[in-house]
């Protein structure tokens, strides 16, 4: 019996590089859409700044893109305990609609009420992570314009600004890889 779970990263965890430094290997399944829903950045992170979030209270919102990972439950126990789950999100199943039209129950991150603030920004550095994954997945281009228009608070911590530049190089490897651009 296959005990895969279907997992809808649609933030930070959009590239696989940055999924699989954190919980190792894991599969693509597809491309999809949550309709009906608006990507915001005010789930109130660890480090005080804007995290990926899903509302659903919108009435024209146009859709969340986001893509499906195949994970075990053990990879499962680990993305919630990087997610903060019971402590900041609290997990949410959805169905959402692949590229190719199919409709899949999966489970995602949702911020608990209580982690949300409308005021807050998301660091320069994150939202590069969610943009990059975005590009890499072939998100539509009307998405990736509406991204670029998030307003960005510039991080002044070193550490976490050393930190995000070694997953965005390991991020651009797996990239060059993919394309056959490595040399």
């Amino acid at each position: 019996m296959d005990e895969s779970l279907n997992y809808f990263a649609y933030g930070s965890n959009l590239h696989p590089a940055r999924l699989q430094a954190r919980i190792g290997a894991c599969h693509v399944r597809d491309v999809a859409l949550l309709a009906g829903a608006s990507l915001c950045f005010h789930k109130v992170g660890l480090d005080r700044s804007g995290k990926c979030d899903i509302s659903f209270q919108q009435q024209t919102a146009t859709g969340v893109w986001g893509v499906i990972y195949q994970i075990s439950p053990e990879q499962r126990g680990q993305l919630d305990q990087f997610e903060s789950l019971g402590a900041g999100y609290q997990i949410r199943e959805v169905e959402v609609l692949t590229r190719d039209m199919q409709t899949l129950k999966v489970f995602t991150y949702h911020a608990m009420s209580e982690f949300i603030d409308a005021q807050i920004q998301p660091f320069d550095w994150y939202h590069e992570l969610v943009l990059q994954g975005a590009r890499f997945h072939g998100f539509p281009a009307e998405y990736l314009e509406q991204l670029l228009q998030v307003e960005l608070v510039i991080d002044s911590d070193s550490n976490r600004i050393s930190q995000a530049q070694q997953i965005m190089q390991s991020m651009r490897d797996f990239s060059a890889y993919r394309t056959g651009e490595r040399h």
